[in-house]
């Protein structure tokens, strides 16, 4: 028998890295936060414990570096978005969470729930803020560039619109982590979505204060 036998297969260390942050994730998604220990996350990612350590020095920045993964994937689904219309890029974006929800949506919304219900008890919270805002950002300049080049109402609060736009993305994570799939398949999602581009539209009427209330009463009920 060969004297490699059981082994963890040698990888490089960009590539070791990943599993390892990988693994962190898949152990917050089963067991929370407060269950994630070394042996859990080596034995997930079927290294030795003393592996662990030659890449992160402590639990702690093994857990830092798993929330850093969840906001690149954040990230790199708003990047992805094909250069247009402000409008369009908001629905590209979307149009891709939901199949990434409908696709891999355990992947990154079970662990993504976790960090944040545990973030006050395991001195995470400020890095969970930290990570969220910086997604938020990205969508924020994309609704103010939309409103520099005109296809957005300049009178439109543009924090606001872009925490309505969340507000649909969040409600499609939690649909997918309870197999609700009706939020997305049923196009309830596509709807609420729809009807407050449309609102925000520089194409759109100005609505009356009572009108835009009741719009966005609708989204948020939808």
């Amino acid at each position: 028998m060969s004297s490699r036998a059981g082994r963890p297969r040698r990888l490089p260390p960009a590539e070791r890295r990943r599993q390892i942050v990988s693994a962190v994730n898949q152990v917050v998604a089963e067991r929370g936060v407060a269950g994630v220990t070394v042996a859990r996350i080596a034995a997930a990612a079927e290294v030795s414990e003393g592996t662990l350590y030659v890449y992160f020095s402590s639990r702690e920045e093994m857990l830092l570096a798993a929330l850093e993964s969840l906001f690149t994937q954040m990230a790199d689904l708003i990047d992805a978005a094909p250069d247009g219309p402000a409008p369009e890029m908001l629905r590209d974006i979307a149009r891709r969470h939901s199949q990434m929800m409908k696709t891999a949506g355990d992947g990154f919304t079970a662990p993504w729930i976790e960090f944040i219900a545990a973030g006050s008890h395991v001195g995470l919270r400020e890095a969970i803020a930290q990570t969220q805002t910086r997604a938020f950002a990205k969508m924020l300049n994309i609704v103010e560039r939309g409103q520099a080049e005109g296809t957005i109402r300049d009178d439109v609060d543009a924090r606001r619109l872009t925490w309505q736009w969340y507000t649909v993305m969040w409600a499609e994570n939690l649909s997918s982590l309870m197999g609700l799939g009706e939020y997305i398949d049923d196009g309830h999602s596509t709807y609420s979505l729809d009807l407050m581009l449309r609102e925000a539209s520089a194409d759109a009427p100005i609505a009356s204060p009572a009108v835009s209330a009741t719009l966005s009463e609708a989204v948020a009920t939808t």
